[in-house]
């Protein structure tokens, strides 16, 4: 078994992350450690060291849980929109941006990475790097900030976040409704998306997903949430109950604030037990019927215990399997099914796993590993993870 250390101080990563690069040792932070190697807990690292009302930013460490900072913020007016869901509270900010910083609330608010205007970072040699600052346009030339904070890249260990920040809506008007089948699901997201009813965010959960976390079908599951003004957001959450009842839709919970039903399905996102694949499958929302049929075929020829949960109005789709492993061949015909439907793969699997992506840029990547991890000592993948 490999040895942690919980560093409580930027002092004593860098300590760490020094004697590492003398030696020659293994380190793993974000990953699960091997038995040769020293796996570091970033848990302690959880001060929020600066709220900057003013110029809506926040300093926070990588321990900070989302749910915690959503709080601290709250209490002043403000918010950071990717941690402002109830399905991320248990995730921290380092979790957050290491495993390629997805926002939930990216189709009315973009993506999370813009939500991030700087960082300290430690080098494998121990040396701490900043980059980026609280003005919004601090960049000229390369986007430092972006580049050590790309997801899996392993340049360095990010000890220190700038982050942006929003006034918090003045209300949030939620819902959790079931449908009784994936067409009327799409249909019913399909009609939302063109009558411009833009939620704050969307999720769907499948029966298959929903009885391998919770064991409670309830059909297709979608939860979403609008906010903003007052009398806007109660017309739209009023027009989107409406709107259910055409595709036969079960109002199961509607809510101002966080809701019950989304809270229990943070479970997606922190499931030790459970393999969940997140951001990796990307297509356009015409072709979504098709590949989910698909993918369906595939899980029911394989026997894999596996299902769908995701942004669906942004065509962003996640696989959750019962297993805590899955299977190789079943991730290869998921993905033939998916460039079949035009979408694309965006790889995470491949790099989590070691085969890596391929081409001209994984090649400039590798370069600047090495770098600026000459001894590859961050999350190095061992040979059988590769096979």
């Amino acid at each position: 078994m490999s040895q942690s250390v919980y560093p409580q101080s930027v002092e004593e990563l860098q300590l760490v992350l020094r004697t590492a690069s003398d030696t020659g040792s293994l380190l793993y932070v974000y990953r699960q450690g091997k038995p040769e190697g020293i796996t570091i807990d970033l848990s302690k690292l959880d001060e929020i060291l600066e709220i900057d009302a003013a110029n809506l930013v926040a300093t926070v460490r990588p321990g900070v849980k989302l749910g915690i900072l959503a709080g601290r913020l709250a209490e002043q007016g403000l918010r950071f929109l990717p941690a402002d869901t109830p399905f991320y509270q248990d995730k921290t900010v380092g979790q957050l941006f290491y495993e390629g910083c997805s926002n939930l609330s990216s189709l009315k608010y973009g993506s999370a990475k813009h939500f991030l205007m700087g960082s300290e970072v430690v080098l494998p040699t121990g040396e701490l790097l900043k980059t980026g600052g609280k003005t919004v346009k601090n960049v000229t030339g390369y986007d430092s900030t972006r580049f050590f904070n790309a997801p899996y890249t392993d340049y360095g260990i990010t000890v220190a976040f700038l982050l942006k920040l929003l006034p918090l809506p003045e209300t949030r008007k939620g819902m959790s409704i079931t449908f009784a089948g994936v067409e009327e699901m799409l249909g019913f997201v399909k009609e939302l998306k063109e009558s411009q009813m833009v939620p704050a965010y969307l999720l769907w959960v499948d029966r298959k997903v929903q009885a391998i976390f919770q064991n409670d079908l309830q059909g297709q599951l979608v939860m979403l949430e609008f906010d903003g003004v007052q009398e806007d957001a109660e017309e739209q959450q009023h027009r989107a109950i409406n709107l259910s009842k055409k595709y036969r839709g079960t109002i199961r919970e509607s809510y101002e604030g966080g809701g019950q039903m989304p809270a229990k399905w943070g479970e997606l996102y922190r499931s030790s037990d459970k393999y969940v694949l997140t951001d990796e499958y990307k297509l356009a929302f015409t072709r979504q019927a098709e590949f989910i049929k698909a993918f369906y075929d595939i899980t029911d020829s394989s026997g894999v215990q596996a299902g769908m949960f995701g942004q669906v109005s942004e065509g962003k789709l996640n696989i959750a399997f019962a297993a805590a492993r899955p299977d190789n061949a079943f991730i290869e015909a998921v993905v033939t099914a998916v460039k079949h439907s035009g979408g694309i793969s965006t790889g995470k699997y491949d790099r989590l796993t070691g085969k890596g992506p391929s081409g001209i840029l994984a090649e400039l990547e590798q370069r600047a590993k090495i770098a600026f991890d000459p001894k590859q000592i961050l999350n190095r993948l061992m040979l059988q993870e590769v096979q």
